[in-house]
């Protein structure tokens, strides 16, 4: 009999020696059957325990729940830490990239005891099943019993060999050809959905970009140098003359143009603040000498004043 702690010493030896269980999820609830269509959903799924399930261990090897006690291989994690939120325990579980190639393939007999879903790894020994082929998405269950998903479609067609029953069953019907092709239009469909999200974001960029420039012209109206605005407001044409077109490319490139030749009325405006202010420091520095070589300006003259201290009853008149 092969054994799973065969098979995992045989990928790697970071176990030995380490304190690991095996869990097996096999869930009746509707949250479960949803996670089992996501992976990342059941990696969310198993993080989040009713109990401190994995508080004291160092690794666990987790499984998916088959038909009777067949367990199908899902990954090995290092436990990092938890938390206990509302409730529940939080893990900070981290998957160990040594064991992935036997991620869905590694079936195993989780034994009589299938309700107990948690043990410990070095007291229960697993005998091997099989190892299944890589992209085989199970047994063929008959023409008029099974529902895929998209991805299982493709991983379908795009692992022949892995699913043979599959294709024979399929190809006597023109089923798999009728697959192929629903996969084929699928991804043209999605190139083509992010080919024109892509064009509806790009034309809004250039909308934008026009607007608030030609507000930020208007709003500095005898600021901007000539020579400047001319600039801008070519730019400003050249865009707008191809912004309802369906040459990207084009609108990307005048976009750009737009932006860079737009720079130039910061500078500007920052080239005369910069003129002025040199100019104002200097109209106050004069007059600030002016001030102190006057001979005109006369020095206030002193005056004696006359204050009452009041201490205790005692009132006292003091001259300053």
């Amino acid at each position: 009999m092969v054994t799973l702690a065969q098979i995992l010493q045989s990928q790697s030896s970071i176990l030995e020696g380490k304190r690991v269980k095996l869990v097996r999820h096999k869930d009746s609830r509707a949250e479960y059957r949803d996670a089992i269509k996501d992976r990342s959903k059941l990696l969310s799924y198993q993080q989040k325990q009713g109990r401190d399930a994995f508080g004291d261990c160092e690794y666990i090897v987790s499984f998916m729940g088959l038909e009777r006690s067949r367990s199908l291989f899902f990954g090995v994690f290092k436990v990092l830490g938890s938390q206990f939120v509302d409730g529940h325990y939080l893990y900070n579980l981290q998957q160990v990239e040594a064991f992935d190639g036997l991620v869905d393939r590694l079936v195993i007999d989780w034994g009589a005891s299938a309700r107990a879903w948690l043990q410990w790894y070095d007291r229960q020994e697993k005998a091997v099943i099989e190892i299944l082929p890589s992209g085989y998405i199970g047994s063929f269950p008959g023409l008029q019993d099974f529902v895929l998903e998209f991805d299982e479609l493709k991983t379908l067609i795009d692992n022949p060999e892995a699913n043979h029953d599959w294709n024979h069953h399929l190809s006597a019907v023109n089923g798999v050809y009728l697959i192929k092709r629903m996969v084929k239009e699928a991804e043209e469909s999605a190139g083509e959905d992010k080919k024109r999200k892509e064009s509806v974001e790009i034309k809004n960029r250039a909308e934008a970009l026009v607007h608030t420039t030609e507000k930020t012209l208007k709003e500095l109206g005898d600021k901007v140098l000539p020579a400047d605005r001319s600039a801008v407001e070519t730019a400003i044409s050249d865009l707008k003359s191809i912004m309802s077109g369906e040459d990207i490319s084009a609108i990307r490139k005048n976009t750009e143009t737009l932006r860079e030749t737009s720079i130039k009325l910061g500078e500007g405006l920052y080239r005369e603040g910069q003129e002025d202010s040199q100019g104002s420091d200097g109209s106050r520095a004069d007059s600030s000498q002016d001030s102190k070589t006057s001979p005109n300006v006369e020095e206030p003259p002193v005056v004696d004043a006359e204050f009452t201290e009041v201490d205790g009853h005692d009132n006292k008149n003091k001259s300053a």
